[in-house]
């Protein structure tokens, strides 16, 4: 390398002699050096404007409303409540975390690195203010987010175990990462020469996945509120493809199967996939109204770890399909949850299939944080995909710039890159995954993979001792049978981790029977158990456990017929509880199990006193 060159990120072709500055339009960034300066003297960034707003309000207070910002209303807290839809707020406070399966408040310590980002950006704001007509390195505030989002990919590409030809799209949610293959699906669609344009997405573990999974999958709004900032006219209109009333292209079609029957009994893992099978065969033969096969590409999504901690199709599944169906079907992994094995991203993405993850779920950061994991010979299509005119009129039509902008996306997909707004920068995507990181790295770093799994099983097996000993009917432990044969013993330890069980309460102070609960009877349950109830009910004479907050899991139905009473609450290990278990031990967090579901108890067999208008407000 010649002195003063400037570093070359791999992959990266060299600059030719003269070459321009990349434009507004093209613009992409790779490597840490600022190359940036579009931003107008007049034009406030979105970071300096929190700033200005939040001036005297403290570093905490300011990183809590960064971690809001940039994504839809589930990551917001209610002002009153201080805690998010989920019954989770979004700054570490005491109490028993065991909602990872549905949402986190981030630990002291995770917290901690993101004030550390937060105190670099608000020095860089302070000189670019005190400097503006001076050369400095970052020339803006947005080469200094670009370098702290290239730091971001490569510090998940070292905990994925991820090669530098992989790519790492980052996403405000896990939800919103579904765009990103349902994009590709699109486009591969619209090029298809003996097939037609239209997409059929297969959603399996329909009810046990991301309420707006579907919605997402097919190129939909999911959610009131915008990444951008905006408010979407209404949930369920286009995205991309035929609903943005866009010429291009055709539409996606979505399917949902279940995989539990109607009582919500779990169906076996053969029996899941055939009904995958099954639907992929017909989507495949089914013909247009000119007898052309209607489908160009067919997304299948595996669940690996539903919100009971199930596979839906199995590995297995998704190899004979693609060795039969080839490029029709467009594998996505949906891991979400994160609960894995250490290779299971690098093994997924060696299949070339598309693996979706987020860092707010086992990982334990702060809701949410989504990423889209491609490899190199998918990119290499999906850039391929991208570069025909027809493409680019989609991208410009598609409201996708509602979502993300170009510094999210990976430096390996220029053309998607350029085709994408460069502002407003997503802060609260940056300082989301900030936080969530520690976890991750802590995690894989900190505590060895033999410990990893016999911690995860020790704490699920406990757990579950801990239900049964707490007796039915107030609860009862959801038994799926033996555990489902997994190819890693680690991702199966893992995915046991979720913990769910029913709940029966006492409706009236004489009666002797508890009755079955509804699934907002439940939600209320969660919102009560996040709650310090001596401080709440201070006249009833509660036991000290009623002041421990307890985070939970959100309730989920697992039954088309709500009268089967099959509405189970949660529990669920996280990264970060592991560590706990490492450093002090798997009894002492067991103790605070214990704790959560004596609380539990005090609840449902009082839940008479806690309906009244104290208990409903």
């Amino acid at each position: 390398k010649s002195p003063g060159e400037s570093p070359k990120s791999p992959g990266e072709s060299p600059k030719s002699p003269g070459e321009s500055p990349k434009s507004s339009q093209d613009f992409y960034y790779k490597g840490w050096r600022g190359e940036s300066n579009l931003q107008s003297e007049d034009e406030e960034d979105q970071f300096q404007r929190v700033l200005r707003e939040m001036s005297g309000k403290g570093m905490e207070k300011t990183l809590q409303r960064l971690l809001e910002m940039g994504g839809d209303e589930r990551s917001q807290t209610n002002p009153e409540t201080g805690l998010t839809k989920y019954a989770t707020p979004s700054t570490p406070c005491p109490g028993v975390h065991r909602s990872s399966c549905t949402s986190n408040a981030p630990n002291k310590e995770a917290f901690a690195r993101g004030i550390d980002t937060l105190r670099q950006l608000r020095l860089e704001a302070r000189n670019i203010s005190k400097q503006a007509n001076h050369h400095l390195l970052y020339v803006s505030p947005e080469d200094l987010f670009r370098k702290l989002l290239c730091d971001i990919r490569e510090r998940l590409r070292t905990v994925f175990s991820l090669s530098f030809e992989d790519t790492i799209s980052l996403f405000p949610s896990g939800t919103d990462a579904e765009l990103m293959p349902s994009l590709f699906a699109f486009l591969q669609a619209l090029h298809s020469e003996d097939r037609g344009s239209d997409v059929f997405s297969i959603v399996t573990a329909a009810g046990e996945v991301g309420s707006g999974t579907l919605l997402a999958s097919t190129g939909q709004h999911f959610a009131k509120k915008l990444p951008s900032g905006w408010t979407s006219s209404s949930v369920g209109e286009g995205v991309i493809g035929a609903k943005t009333g866009q010429p291009h292209g055709g539409q996606i079609v979505g399917h949902t199967l279940a995989m539990r029957d109607a009582q919500g009994r779990l169906m076996p893992s053969q029996a899941r996939d055939a009904l995958v099978e099954e639907a992929v065969r017909a989507a495949a033969a089914e013909a247009d109204g000119s007898g052309r096969p209607r489908y160009g590409a067919i997304l299948v999504h595996m669940v690996i770890g539903s919100k009971t901690g199930c596979v839906m199709p199995s590995a297995g599944c998704l190899r004979r399909l693609t060795s039969e169906f080839g490029r029709l079907i467009v594998p996505v992994v949906d891991a979400c949850q994160g609960r894995l094995g250490e290779d299971d991203v690098r093994s997924n993405l060696d299949l070339d299939h598309i693996v979706l993850c987020t860092g707010s779920k086992f990982f334990g950061g702060p809701p949410f944080s989504g990423v889209c994991l491609m490899s190199e010979k998918t990119t290499q299509e999906f850039e391929r995909l991208l570069s025909t005119e027809k493409a680019k009129e989609v991208l410009k039509e598609s409201n996708l710039k509602e979502y993300v902008v170009a510094s999210l996306m990976s430096d390996d997909l220029p053309t998607l890159r350029s085709l994408l707004p460069q502002r407003p920068l997503n802060y609260g995507v940056l300082m989301r995954w900030t936080v969530a990181l520690h976890g991750m790295e802590q995690y894989f770093s900190d505590v060895p993979r033999e410990d990893r799994t016999e911690l995860l099983r020790g704490w699920a097996q406990g757990v579950r001792r801990i239900v049964e000993g707490t007796g039915a009917p107030v609860v009862e432990l959801l038994n799926d049978g033996p555990w489902e044969t997994l190819e890693s013993e680690e991702r199966a330890s893992a995915l046991s981790t979720i913990v769910s069980f029913r709940c029966r309460c006492r409706r009236s102070a004489g009666a002797k029977e508890l009755d079955v609960m509804t699934t907002d009877e439940m939600r209320q349950v969660q919102v009560l158990m996040a709650s310090d109830l001596l401080e709440g009910f201070p006249t009833l004479g509660l036991p000290a456990v009623a002041g421990t907050r307890c985070f939970m899991g959100q309730p989920v139905d697992l039954a088309s017929d709500p009268s089967t009473g099959s509405s189970v609450l949660r529990v669920a290990a996280s990264a970060p509880l592991v560590v706990r278990m490492w450093n002090e031990g798997l009894d002492a967090v067991l103790q605070e199990d214990a704790a959560v579901f004596e609380k539990l108890k005090l609840v449902l067999e009082n839940w008479y006193t806690f309906l009244g208008p104290q208990g409903a407000r």
